[in-house]
């Protein structure tokens, strides 16, 4: 299954969540891979720390959107997920990883910002649907907090674009930060309740997949 976390915004978190699901999954005892398609290739170079005891995740660097399909398209037979760790821009890189995609998860901050540059990418997802008219999407709340009045109407307010909005956030945590500069996820360190979120996201993009047929 290739899942594209993507979003046109920068920061919102894109590549928080493809670490810390990929590697969820990985001790769940899938076998799994990433794509990096931003030209900074943070997740590269994560996967260039990460500790060679722990789960293997194979990395791969990808920034010529011609490249893209073709070679998420032959990892997928070698792997049960294929997580395509997007790129902040309006590009045909874009366009690319919405069609390479079964599933797109859309992390998003509650913020105004955030609910602004929204607008860009749904028309890009609308778009990508008259060439690929089964594309379900999700999006995903990043950094939540239940006690900042923005973050409690946030559901609302993403409601008026139709998508499905999942129940699983991740809270700000030090954690998130940390764990990525060891090449890891929060799965793999100390920290219980971050773990534990990550765990339930897991879980539901899982549920997810297994109601779309590929599970």
């Amino acid at each position: 299954m290739k899942i594209g976390v993507t979003n046109l915004k920068g920061g919102v978190g894109k590549t928080t969540v493809a670490q810390n699901l990929a590697v969820c999954l990985a001790h769940m005892g899938y076998k799994v891979c990433m794509v990096d398609t931003d030209r900074n290739q943070n997740s590269l170079e994560w996967s260039g720390v990460r500790e060679a005891d722990l789960p293997s995740i194979l990395v791969v660097g990808v920034i010529d959107a011609k490249a893209l399909t073709k070679n998420v398209e032959h990892l997928e037979k070698d792997h049960d997920f294929v997580i395509i760790d997007g790129t902040p821009s309006l590009s045909e890189m874009t366009t690319r990883i919405l069609l390479a995609s079964d599933l797109l998860l859309i992390p998003i901050l509650a913020s105004a910002h955030d609910l602004r540059a929204i607008r860009q990418f749904i028309e890009r997802y609308d778009q990508a649907k008259e060439f690929k008219e089964d594309l379900p999407a999700h999006f995903f709340i990043n950094q939540f907090s239940a006690r900042k009045v923005i973050h409690q109407s946030i559901k609302e307010m993403l409601a008026q674009y139709g998508l499905p909005i999942m129940e699983s956030t991740f809270k700000e945590r030090v954690a998130y930060v940390e764990s990525a500069v060891e090449g890891k996820g929060v799965y793999e360190i100390g920290d219980n309740k971050a773990k534990a979120e990550v765990v339930t996201f897991t879980k539901e993009v899982l549920a997810i997949a297994e109601d779309k047929g590929f599970l």
